[in-house]
């Protein structure tokens, strides 16, 4: 498959979308951002109690962990959700759907059980593939990188089933999947190097290449599922 086309296209869409990727993204990392700021603050909150009250009940120490856990699930289900909708919103671009909306990053509120459900269940096998050694568990997650956009363009399919479909989407695909994520490189040095203004023009770009990549290898499984209808 050739990446420079992916990429062309991405960059293509991206300039004729109807909504901008580009405010959309500005919108995503703003939430992202406060809900960030917000987790460091009760990580250093908690720092300080510790520090100074080391020596104290333990018990002191109860409220502080209640509400922690509680805003670091908050935090979580927010990301999750709106990762999903960042996701649903440039598969639209790629496909050039008009029906794109800024809205589109809240749809996953909408699924919320399925999101949630799908990213904790592949969080869990990339994890237990992991046990095992690094690789085994960057390959599964490469195995499962598909399972998102089948669930963003089919909700009503079952989290398990798009995990399966990921699973056959990606087969003789998963080092060509590497090596796509690897030409994002440089861009991904230049986020860091610009203390992350430059992903307002990177992040749509990688997502709408990886929704082109999904749209190039999606006619598969097609193919796979009517020869199991077959058969």
């Amino acid at each position: 498959m050739d990446r420079s086309i992916l990429k062309m296209d991405a960059k293509t869409a991206m300039k004729e979308a109807a909504i901008s990727p580009y405010g959309v993204t500005i919108i995503f990392g703003i939430i992202i951002f406060v809900l960030t700021i917000i987790q460091r603050a009760f990580d250093e909150w908690g720092i300080i109690i510790i520090q100074t009250k080391a020596n104290e009940d333990p018990a002191q120490f109860i409220p502080y962990m209640v509400s922690s856990l509680i805003f670091t699930a908050i935090y979580f289900i927010i990301t999750t959700v709106l990762n999903f909708g960042y996701l649903l919103f440039c598969l639209k671009v790629s496909n050039r759907d008009s029906s794109m909306a800024y809205s589109d990053l809240f749809l996953g509120i909408r699924y919320i059980l399925k999101v949630l459900g799908l990213s904790i269940m592949i969080s869990i096998f990339v994890m237990l593939w992991s046990l095992l050694l690094i690789i085994p568990g960057i390959i599964a997650s490469f195995r499962y990188s598909q399972a998102v956009f089948i669930l963003a363009e089919n909700p009503d399919k079952g989290i398990l089933q798009c995990i399966r479909e990921s699973k056959e989407m990606m087969i003789n695909h998963k080092f060509e999947y590497f090596v796509l994520d690897l030409s994002f490189l440089l861009w991904i040095f230049l986020i860091l190097v610009t203390v992350g203004l430059a992903s307002i023009y990177v992040n749509p770009y990688m997502t709408i290449t990886k929704a082109n990549y999904y749209n190039a290898i999606k006619p598969k499984l097609a193919v796979a599922e009517e020869y199991v209808a077959f058969e």
